[in-house]
């Protein structure tokens, strides 16, 4: 079984997230901003937990400051090959990171947050919130929802993307564990690169193990990292509470107030 987010996977993931909204996305997280820190003008510096290949980072304002971690090399290849303009670069595991500097603005989006399946994991990720979040500054992310998950089970799912260079194919099988809520999903990807020999295809395995969490088990698990939830919702919206109907949803952190 290879590991998740492999060269093969890294090679294919943005060919398989093609038409993801990256940049509406990227918008709600920085309105969330504006409307808990008071302005927008006040965003210099910009840190993506989990960034992946680099395409959230890529939709943001070219002047503000912006650092990407990821445990991936490989997506940390691509993302550095974009070329996006102050930006910064780092391998590292989420739950370990430690910046010299203080950001503004901290998000993990796509549901890296999911990827934190033990308490163990998703403590150390919030402690990585709180020691490099700004007391002033806003921490944002998603996470599979619980309630949602629960009653309305993910299912095999088979996703098919071609472009000039690749063509794959993924199927995803998961397996919900409703004691924990954890969510183990086996991939069999195929990958036909242009110039290789027609209907041949590469195929490996990956295994992603992800976790569905309540809202009231990230509230906790927060404040137990020295952070306080500001708000929450369904995901990119903030015009209704969280419901039992929505897979997705979001937070909003801010350090908590010394008693």
């Amino acid at each position: 079984m290879s590991l998740r987010f492999s060269s093969l996977y890294a090679s294919a993931y943005d060919l398989l997230n093609e038409g993801k909204p990256y940049k509406d996305e990227i918008n709600f997280v920085q309105a969330l901003y504006a409307q808990y820190c008071g302005s927008a003008e006040n965003l210099r510096s910009v840190l993506d937990l989990g960034c992946g290949s680099g395409l959230h980072l890529s939709k943001i304002d070219s002047n503000l400051s912006k650092t990407g971690v990821d445990l991936s090399e490989d997506m940390l290849r691509i993302a550095k090959n974009r070329n996006i303009p102050n930006s910064t670069f780092e391998k590292a595991n989420i739950g370990g990171y430690r910046s010299n500097t203080k950001f503004d603005l901290i998000y993990s989006l796509f549901h890296v947050m999911s990827y934190q399946s033990t308490e163990i994991e998703l403590s150390n990720a919030l402690q990585t919130v709180h020691k490099n979040l700004k007391s002033d500054g806003l921490a944002v992310f998603d996470f599979w929802h619980r309630a949602a998950w629960d009653q309305d089970p993910p299912v095999t799912r088979v996703k098919s993307k071609i472009s000039p260079s690749l063509h794959v194919k993924r199927i995803s099988v998961p397996k919900v564990d409703y004691l924990t809520g954890l969510v183990s999903i086996e991939m069999d990807i195929f990958i036909h690169e242009t110039g290789s020999v027609e209907n041949t295809f590469i195929h490996f395995l990956e295994h992603h193990d992800l976790r569905a969490y309540t809202l009231r088990e990230l509230t906790l698990a927060s404040t137990l990292c020295g952070l306080r939830v500001v708000g929450s919702g369904p995901w990119m919206t903030t015009e209704r509470e969280l419901t039992a109907n929505d897979w997705y949803g979001w937070v909003a952190l801010q350090t908590a107030s010394p008693e």
